[in-house]
């Protein structure tokens, strides 16, 4: 191969050149052409392969994920029916309007079984829900502490439901006790929770 002939090499005449020339530029061209098919061609389909791999991966846990959710499916029913009645059952323990209004008198007078007595029942804002009312009222009861914890034990349970909340105990007041008897008396402040659903016209205006 010659050179000279490579730098003075005229492509009109390039059927005159040597034959080591003509090798050198016919490696040259191949290179060219290999380099352009894999710059413009090969790459961009790797590219185009490795994404739909990776789709198709996420598109078999997606298959596999829904194959799971079909073969539980029964068993997602049956707990959702569960879910159902235990909800209906529930619910049949909430009060209308008028019982709620009249279970605080299953409290007092179960406060009143226990040997207390009612110093205040003081009814507190009612707050709606979704499909439900939680009325609060405040009680200032007094008795001795075991007739206490048994009206906390009797009120939970009340048929309906009925929740204790923020129970405070103290001594009563040394300058209000009236003999020695009543000195064992303690007083509690407690807020009892009732529940009643909402009944038609009343849903939607939870807070």
């Amino acid at each position: 191969m010659d050179l000279n002939e490579l730098r003075n090499l005229d492509f009109q005449t390039i059927g005159l050149t040597s034959l080591g020339t003509r090798l050198v530029i016919f490696a040259f061209v191949f290179v060219l052409i290999v380099g352009g098919v894999v710059y413009f061609d090969t790459l961009p389909q790797k590219e185009l392969l490795e994404r739909e791999q990776r789709e198709e991966q996420s598109l078999l846990q997606t298959v596999d994920q829904k194959q799971r959710l079909a073969a539980n499916l029964e068993a997602y029913q049956a707990q959702i029916k569960e879910m159902e009645t235990r909800f209906g059952e529930l619910l049949r323990q909430l009060p209308n309007k008028r019982e709620a209004e009249n279970l605080i008198d299953n409290v007092a007078q179960t406060s009143l079984s226990n040997g207390l007595k009612n110093e205040q029942i003081r009814p507190g804002s009612e707050v709606k829900h979704d499909f439900y009312a939680e009325m609060t009222y405040h009680l200032s009861l007094r008795g001795t502490y075991r007739e206490l914890t048994q009206f906390i034990s009797d009120t939970a349970n009340l048929p309906r439901i009925v929740t204790l909340h923020n129970p405070a105990i103290k001594p009563r007041d040394a300058s209000t006790v009236d003999d020695a008897d009543n000195s064992r008396e303690l007083t509690m402040g407690i807020q009892a929770k009732t529940y009643r659903y909402l009944e038609s016209g009343e849903q939607g205006g939870g807070q």
